[in-house]
């Protein structure tokens, strides 16, 4: 057995005895970039939620609400509630929420957005340029 073959196969077999995730995610989240919504901005979004960074303090509910997006193709509101909350600095908060009964035409442009994070596009409105 050569040397890489032992300095990694150690590695393999951890990896094969973890018997629980890293973590409680259902899906692959997005890092977003400077994509505004009604609370605040997003940091990250899935197909089935999304965190985002607040001024405002929130508090976990069960009641939902209509997170306005700011997308490419304009603002669309998407029903959400506030599942966890957590204080990141002064005024400053991180809040998870999660999307529920979505349409399908909600369901599309969230699809949307997600295709153009992968292509790096940013969703901040352009300047105009004086004169």
């Amino acid at each position: 057995m050569g040397r890489l073959s032992r300095n990694i196969l150690p590695d393999l077999e951890k990896c094969a005895n973890a018997s629980r995730p890293e973590n409680k995610r259902r899906h692959g989240r997005l890092v977003v970039q400077e994509t505004g919504c009604s609370i605040g901005t997003i940091d990250d979004i899935s197909s089935s939620g999304a965190r985002i960074t607040t001024k405002f303090k929130m508090k976990v509910s069960d009641q939902t609400i209509g997170l306005r997006v700011e997308t490419l193709d304009g603002p669309t509101t998407l029903p959400c509630k506030v599942v966890w909350t957590k204080r990141i600095g002064f005024r400053k908060w991180s809040i998870g929420v999660e999307f529920t009964a979505m349409t399908l035409d909600q369901r599309r442009m969230l699809t949307d957005l997600a295709r153009s994070v992968s292509r790096n596009e940013c969703m901040r409105p352009m300047p105009r340029k004086a004169g």
